[in-house]
């Protein structure tokens, strides 16, 4: 039975799963179990109902039985007696019924063709492999099938009948062909032809003689089908050549290969790529990945739809809102002896050499002529005119634009420039449109996906896991009637069983043969070292703690070292880390020396690290003697591997390094998958478009040379597919249909990206769900750990002693205490006790005179008392259990007592200061307790919070219209000014009030005031800086932006958001170290590889790059400078690998696939230091990037998003019953939305009297009056996705009259329910929605076109009026459960998804003010422009809202961190004191990758709320039986054919309940069959229990197959809710109805053939009282 299971459920158990499964793969019987199990009667009558046993034949009868021409005959004659029996019972209703129910048994699941065979069968001898046997699954042994196991007992399911009518089952040539077929050298075989296929497939251009290979691969693919069709026959019957359809793929492949040598044409040449698909049906577990990954699409049909039909929606609006917009270019005004003939302007306006076009961009210039549009230069004018932007494909003219610019917002793939490119033609103002479509389109849908997709992938594990418990469940019941059956018997199966398992635990951990024994014993055992003294010293040295401590040092040393070369180095910081290099170097080869002495060879290669550790110690040594000779520096780079060290006493990094190993066996498949999914798109692609790039390349392309990105080769179009799966599609789409068409390569990238997405997606959440999370660490990882805690504590200790001994007391307050449960004082190798450690750690505890010596002594036993979880949890969550106070969180602070407030200050400082004490000033002690309790009925009071949070808001106003333009308004900044002196003045007043109330003690104590008390101090000395006019303090009026961050404390629901990231953040932030740790590796080797390498010599002017036949290196571009040509500039990249730092950057923006293009051009180009790139000159540089993002992003991204979700099971425990992100008051409205979300109030409305009303009513209550209306809803969203931009006059009357009639249409629909209902109309929300609509579809088409008309304006409300009505489209939820289902899950995660939103804005508003501060005179260029920039907070926001998806983030750094010459330090800005247009680098790098990072662990939670809101409403499906509607039109209907209440009813009745009742309990007659098959009790008299009945119908509509009594018990428990008054009545079932039915079939056979005998022989009659054709126990007829 399924039961409740949420998503803490599934990942809290999900290492335990992972070893159930693997546990159920090992499961076995011995011998003897199975000769017990087949020979022994009452032995199988106790296991009767296991479902493994039952798969064995009966009693007596052998396993394994080869299939021969008998065992045909046999299952004739089981056949024919079948087929008698139907032929006597085909006049007889009741027989067929009966048959009808026999038949509906399915085929076993265990015993399929393709699966394992079940253990329960044992091993089959060699002479039962690759021989047809009879069929072991009782389904088929009636069918003419037979099976053959292969070597590794898989089960292949055959069709007896003769092959292509000529080859039987006993046939030598099909016997072969399936031993051909069937042999793993035959497998072995077809996969390595695919494979060199598959190499044939990359070459553009093959060689002649490939033509022979591919007539080769041809002939062996047709060998291959002959052997199918041989062993299997070709397509009569079940389990033939064609049923399979990975056949039917062969088929199109050898037809195709035929069909390209006559037909030389693009799209055929493409199928030649289909042999690569062979591989998944060549490997079965990648074909089973394929097949999980085609049950999880199933279940996304929904999801799908619901993105489809809200991508139209919006679509719709996207193409009424900017329709023709993206046309508006900045045109040169016309001359004004300009000729003003009509085509002379147009030909002028259309012309390109007219447009402004921005250095370095192909499109024009966009502008508007609304508020907040682009503007044009001087001498230009805005006019709609040429093409839309990038080759025309950009824009919303039709409705197919529109969609596709829709769909590219939901995948986030180059947005920003969408949005950049409309705000500049339409206006800042709707920017609005974008964050509806984004947080809609985008995250919503794209949230909604994810979640099915994982909960799809939970069900599989989670069904995984349960077959394997039953199969762990039924052998252990086996065992167990074993063990009973041994002690009856006396035989020893268990203890040979036990016996056998320990000599097998044996014999794996002895060598295998008795020569690797004795060559052990010999050279690897130095048994005769164990008694040297010398020996044992050495190994308590290399296992003592501080030898751990010692390496570890050396190794984050080393690190340290590697990470600081640079470009360019001084000669002598050069020579100094060689040194050290070699230093290092000697240390690591010394440790290794040493343990292999201590440890002795047998013992020391057993830990996998010490083989790791000589590895890299033989490599490194190895590279010192190679150093000189090239082409081996490569060997330096090995160094780096020490990093991985750090794993074995780092748990977290040694996490992240298991989960990348472990990822390669445990998702294995779905990694093939994807590899063969990326290879064969990237073969489409190369011979689809290959050809149509070289001939179009001129289109575009300027100097009529390929692009990087292209489809020619097999290389550039792997780089293109690997491009699109890392979420880049857009512009290469644009290139591919400049070149080769729109329809192919629409078709082509919708597949790759959906189908590439799709399995990326799979691949990431298989990684996340089946990885081993949170597994086990070794015993060296332990033991490493362990001796870092215990050198540190020692370390620790000894500071303590010196301490002590130096102020002559014991500070009890850093006395040592015990960490992590670990003990302290581990036995040492070699001795019998810890003494030794003891006595060295209380030698170094000093005893001063207040304690006793006692006390000291048991200071071990004292510490190890304690529990662990306790003292840590203790220090740790301190700050945490303040964040998580309701009152301290907002500052305020309540009395310790009613009469008494806290104290102001601490113990410590009243000790220091004892006339802070009040108490010694008896006088003044009441008035100041006075003082403070008013204080605190000030801060206590509601209108004091309210008040504060307004003074926050205005401040925080006050601060966004502080921008560009300030200084100019001259009345706004003297308000501004005095109004920050009124705020800072309110500010501290609040701050000493808080002191007075609560203490200073109490009031930093808190997080919040702490911020409050950094806000005020900071307001301070703002103030102090502008009245006093020092210089100095000007630059800390800019940290004024953190006001702002005063409102998390303010709003409950951002403050929850605040409690969780705090808590999570040592959590993460250990995780983050981790991930930048192995960032760290690939940032060493980008500088060794880069460094210095991507100087380019630059025309600055035109900003062109010099070829390398003008410009080899720096020498000649420093010649052409020193011949004063000025414009000419050797230059550096921005982002670069120069050193570790900015090599972090680099990769950050490759992680984010922002900006990383142009770093992978650079080193694509890039050749050796000092010299002029040239093009992809080292294209193959671009695998370093391909493995970064593998292993860098993928799967540290996998990583971190494994230990949110741990870290949040974690927090989710604490909370209880407490929604994650949600307040209390929230999570109440949410348990309110849930509740009325699962009932369906009823209304019931009269029949109107009226006769005309009458016939309304029934003709509006109909179900197919709301399906027409719903049509006419879809048919005018349709009408409105076929407007066009440029449609004709003619075309837009009819669409104008059109709209025109559906409005009257859903007008009179209005007045006819009006009618019909009356007053019950608007008791329906539907209704009112309706209503609501047809006055905004009245408004927007008449009042619009009458004020246009005369007034000559057209409202931009009235317009958006006008779109309401795709609204209407709505309706179609009320049919789509799928659909309102997940809506459903956003709605009930609105709560928290608010939360985490407003959190965002404070944090966006923040850094929005922030960068008006830093970033408003940054030199426009790139991504900064005049809507893109700093200058204003309206430009400032909607700039940090595109990076918020991580979008363009790198245009808006590069310019920021612009030096001299590339801007002007002392650029005068006009009207402003602010000099130069240049920035802080270093300010821009940590703004943005902190927004970044910020913005990403956001979006991530918000997909996890809505993932584990998904999951939640799962389990509520699966956990509600029966909705309690539902359960109500049970009992009413009940009560119709039970009217005196007597809880039965005749079993003749059954049919017509079952078909009165409503859905989802309904059975549609004709249900006899199905009604007899729910095997209902009987009561006396042939009646039928309503408990049985309603338990039945449950089980049958939630699937229910197990623990029936539960269910029982639950509906007993309801039905005696709901009438308490009457008792369930107790009774003794004599019967059920399946039971019934086959009495009355037995009754009927029996009656004929009496009937029958009798006329034969009416002398006999006792002989007709067994007739023939009843079959008896021993038939083998089912």
């Amino acid at each position: 039975m399924r039961s409740k299971t949420t998503f803490w459920d599934f990942w809290g158990t999900k290492t335990e799963q992972v070893e159930i499964v693997r546990q159920a793969g090992q499961l076995k019987p011995l011998t003897t179990e199975l000769k017990m199990l087949l020979g022994n009667r009452d032995l199988r009558e106790q296991l009767q109902n296991s479902k493994m046993v039952s798969l064995l034949p009966p009693v007596g009868t052998e396993v394994f039985r080869k299939f021969t021409a008998g065992s045909l005959k046999e299952i004739q004659r089981r056949r024919e007696v079948k087929e008698k029996e139907r032929q006597k019972g085909k006049d007889d209703s009741v027989l067929v019924e009966f048959a009808v129910i026999e038949e509906q048994q399915n085929p076993t699941a265990d015993l399929e063709s393709g699966k394992p065979l079940p253990f329960i069968f044992g091993d089959p001898a060699p002479e039962f492999v690759n021989t047809p046997l009879e069929d072991l699954d009782p389904f088929y042994q009636s069918k003419k099938r037979f099976i053959v196991l292969d070597g590794q007992k898989v089960i292949h399911r055959f069709n007896a009948d003769p092959a292509c009518y000529l080859l039987s089952a006993s046939n030598l040539m099909r016997t072969t062909a399936i031993k051909i077929l069937l042999h793993s050298f035959f497998h072995a075989f077809i996969l390595l032809t695919v494979l060199t296929n598959c190499v044939f497939m990359t070459m553009a251009e093959p060689p002649e003689w490939s033509k022979f290979a591919k007539s080769t691969f041809i002939a062996i693919y047709v060998f291959e089908v002959l052997v199918k069709v041989a062993a299997r026959g070709f397509c009569v019957g079940q389990f033939t050549f064609l049923s399979d359809p990975w056949n039917w793929l062969d088929l199109i492949i050898i037809s195709t290969a035929y069909l390209t040598e006559m037909v030389q044409a693009g799209i055929v040449s493409a199928f030649q790529v289909l042999p690569a698909l062979k591989l998944i049906s060549a490997i079965p577990d990648v074909k089973k990945a394929l097949g999980a990954l085609g049950q999880t699409v199933k279940k996304m049909a929904h999801v799908i739809v619901l993105s489809l039909v809200c991508l139209s929606v919006l679509a719709a609006l996207a193409l009424h809102n900017f329709m023709g917009h993206l046309q508006q270019k900045c045109v040169m005004m016309l001359p004004s002896n300009y000729s003003s003939e009509v085509s002379d302007y147009t030909q002028y306006i259309n012309n390109p050499g007219n447009y402004y076009f921005l250095p370095g961009h192909n499109d024009a210039l966009l502008c508007g002529n609304r508020s907040g549009a682009g503007m044009c230069p001087e001498g230009y004018m805005c006019l709609r005119a040429g093409p839309n932007p990038n080759y025309g494909f950009t824009n919303y003219d039709s409705f197919g634009w529109a969609f596709l610019a829709l769909f590219r917002m939901m995948t986030q793939d180059f947005w920003e420039n969408l949005l950049q490119l409309t705000l500049r033609s339409a206006g800042q103002a709707y920017a609005i449109t974008f964050l509806v479509d984004i947080v809609l389109g985008s995250f919503c849908l794209c949230s909604l996906i994810v979640a099915v997709v994982a909960r799809a992938f939970v069900e599989q594990k989670q069904a995984e896991t349960a077959e394997a418990k039953r199969k762990s469940k039924e052998y252990a019941l086996v065992l167990e009637a074993l063990k009973d059956q041994e002690k009856v018997d006396g035989n020893s199966c268990l203890t040979e069983k036990q016996d056998s398992s320990a000599a097998a635990c044996e014999d794996e951990q002895r060598p295998r043969s008795p020569c690797c024994r004795t060559f052990a014993d010999i050279f690897l055992k130095w048994t005769c070292c164990n008694r040297c003294r010398a020996q044992q010293r050495l190994r308590r040295f290399v296992t003592d703690p501080f030898f751990d401590l010692f390496i570890v040092l050396c190794i984050v040393l080393n690190v340290i070292f590697m990470a600081m070369e640079h470009f360019p180095m001084m000669q002598e910081f050069e020579e100094l880390l060689s040194i050290a290099g070699l230093v290092f170097t000697a240390i690591f080869a010394v440790e290794v020396v040493l343990k292999f002495l201590a440890m002795g060879p047998y013992l020391f290669f057993q830990v996998g690290w010490n083989v790791f550790d000589t590895i890299i110690a033989a490599v490194t040594v190895l590279e010192l003697g190679l150093a000189d000779i090239s082409g081996l520096s490569i060997l330096r780079l090995f160094c780096v591997m020490r990093v991985f060290r750090l794993a074995r006493w780092w748990p977290t990094f040694n996490a992240l390094l298991k989960l990348i190993g472990s990822s390669l066996g445990v998702v294995r498949n779905f990694t093939l998958l994807l590899a063969i999914i990326t290879f064969t798109f990237s073969v489409i692609g190369m011979q689809l478009f290959g050809q149509d790039y070289k001939e179009n390349v001129c289109r575009i392309s300027k100097d009529c040379l390929l692009p990087r990105w292209h489809m020619v080769d097999f290389f550039h179009s792997f780089l293109v597919t690997f491009r699109i799966l890392c979420g880049e599609w857009i512009e290469t789409m644009w290139d591919c249909m400049e070149v080769a068409g729109q329809p192919g390569c629409l078709i082509f990238y919708l597949f790759v990206v959906v189908i590439g997405k799709l399995a990326v997606l799979s691949l990431f959440l298989a990684l996340l769900i089946k990885s081993p999370h949170g597994a086990r660490r070794t015993a060296s990882a332990v033991e490493g750990q362990n001796n870092l805690r215990i050198a540190l504590n020692r370390i620790r200790g000894a500071f303590i002693g010196i301490k002590s001994q130096v102020l002559g007391h014991t500070d009890k307050k850093t006395e040592l205490k015990p960490q992590s449960g670990i003990n302290l004082y581990p036995p040492v190798l070699g001795l019998k006790s810890d003494k030794v450690d003891q006595k060295e750690f209380l030698a170094l505890t000093f005893v001063s005179s207040e304690e006793s010596e006692s006390e000291v002594k048991d200071l071990g036993s004292h510490q190890t008392s304690k529990s662990a979880s306790q003292t840590s949890g203790n220090q740790d969550n301190d700050e945490e259990k303040d964040l998580q106070n309701g009152d301290s969180l907002v500052g305020t602070h309540k009395r310790d007592d009613q009469d008494t407030p806290a104290k102001c200050f601490c113990d410590q400082c009243y000790r220091c200061c004892p006339i802070l004490n009040m108490d010694s000033c008896p006088s003044g002690l009441r008035t100041w307790l006075n003082l403070r309790r008013a204080c605190v009925a000030v801060v206590e009071h509601k209108y004091f919070e309210a008040f504060i949070t307004f003074v926050i808001l205005l401040s925080s106003v006050a601060l966004a219209v502080e921008d560009i333009h300030l200084e100019k308004r001259w009345l706004l900044k003297t308000i501004l000014v005095y109004a920050d002196q009124v705020f800072t003045f309110v500010f501290v007043l609040e701050m000493l009030l808080r002191w007075f109330a609560g203490g200073l003690k109490k009031y930093f104590s808190n997080p919040w005031c702490r911020l409050d008390f950094l806000v005020v101090l900071i307001s301070l000395l703002s103030s102090t800086a502008t009245i006093l006019g020092i210089p100095q303090l000007e630059a800390i009026k800019s940290l004024r932006t953190v006001r702002p961050l005063r409102l998390l404390s303010r709003f409950d629901g951002a403050k929850v958001v605040v409690t969780t990231l705090f808590a999570a953040f040592p959590f993460i932030l250990d995780v983050l170290l981790a991930c930048l740790t192995l960032w760290l590796i690939f940032g060493i080797v980008g500088v060794n590889m880069f460094a210095g390498k991507f100087f380019y010599c630059i025309n600055a002017t035109y900003q062109d790059v010099f070829h390398t036949q003008d410009i080899n290196n720096k020498t000649d571009c420093i010649y052409l400078i020193e011949e004063n040509f000025t414009e000419v500039r050797w230059k550096n990249s921005p982002i670069n690998f120069d050193n570790v730092g900015i090599a972090y950057l680099s990769l950050l923006q490759v992680a984010t696939f922002k900006g990383w293009m142009d770093i992978m051009y650079s080193a694509m180009d890039s050749k050796w230091v000092d010299s002029q790139p040239e093009y992809e000159a080292n294209a193959y540089m671009i695998i370093y990037f391909i493995i970064f993002i593998i292993f860098g992003s993928f799967f540290t991204f996998n990583f971190l998003i494994g230990a949110i979700f741990e870290h949040l099971k974690q927090h989710k425990a604490k909370l209880g019953a407490i929604g994650l992100f949600m307040t209390e008051e929230q999570m109440k409205l949410y348990n309110s939305l849930k509740t009325l979300s699962c009932k369906k109030p009823r209304v019931t409305i009269p029949r109107p009297q009226n006769k005309i009303r009458g016939l309304l009513f029934d003709l509006v209550t109909k179900d197919a009056f709301d399906i027409f209306f719903m049509v006419f809803a879809c048919v005018q969203v349709v009408v409105m996705m076929v407007e066009t931009w440029d449609q004709s006059p003619e075309k837009d009357f009819i669409l104008h009259w059109i709209h025109f009639a559906i409005i009257l249409l859903f007008t009179a629909e209005f007045v006819l329910k009006v009618t019909a209902l009356g007053r019950h109309y608007f008791a329906f929300g539907w209704n009112i929605f309706d209503f609501v609509l047809v006055i905004l579809f009245i408004l927007g088409l008449f009042l619009s076109d009458l004020l246009e008309k005369y007034f000559l304006y057209s409202p931009a409300v009235f317009s958006v009026i006008r779109l309401t009505r795709v609204c209407r489209i709505i309706h179609l939820f009320r049919v789509a459960k799928g659909a309102r289902k997940l809506l459903r899950v956003l709605m009930r995660s609105l709560p928290a998804l608010f939360n985490i939103g407003l959190f965002h804005f404070v944090i966006m508003f923040t850094f929005s003010v922030f960068g008006m501060k830093y970033f408003a005179y940054v030199k426009k260029g790139g991504m900064i422009d005049d809507v893109f920039n700093f200058e204003t907070f309206g430009s400032s926001i909607i700039s940090l809202f595109a990076i918020t998806t991580t979008a363009g983030w790198d245009g808006l750094l590069h310019n920021t961190m612009q030096k001299p010459p590339d801007c002007n330090p002392y650029k005068e800005n006009a009207g402003s004191p602010v000099r130069g247009d240049c920035s802080s680098p270093a300010v821009g790098i940590v703004f943005f990758t902190s927004y970044v990072i910020l913005s990403v662990l956001v979006a991530v939670i918000m997909y996890i709320v809505v993932i584990l809101e998904n999951f939640n409403m799962a389990a509520e499906g699966s956990a509600d039986e029966l909705r309690e509607a539902d359960f109500e039109m049970f009992c009413e209907t009940w009560e119709k054919f039970d009217p005196k209440g007597s809880r039965f009813i005749h079993s003749s009745q059954l049919s017509d309940f079952c078909d009165d009742l409503k859905e989802p309990l309904r059975i549609a007659k004709p249900n006899t069959i199905k009604v007899i098959s729910m095997d209902l009790p009987l009561a006396s008299g042939d009646k039928i229990h309503c408990l049985d009945l309603l338990v039945a119908l449950t089980a049958q509509v939630q699937g229910i197959s197990g623990e029936m009594d539960k269910l029982k018990a639950r509906m007993e428990k309801r039905l005696k809710a709901r009438s308490p008054s009457k008792v369930m009545d107790s009774y003794e079932p004599i019967s059920s109805t399946l039971k019934r039915k086959r009495e009355d079939v037995a009754a009927t056979v029996i009656q004929r053939a009496y009937r029958k005998h009798a006329g034969q022989s009416p002398v006999k009659v006792g002989e007709a009282a067994r007739p023939g054709g009843i079959p008896q126990d021993g038939d083998e007829e089912q």
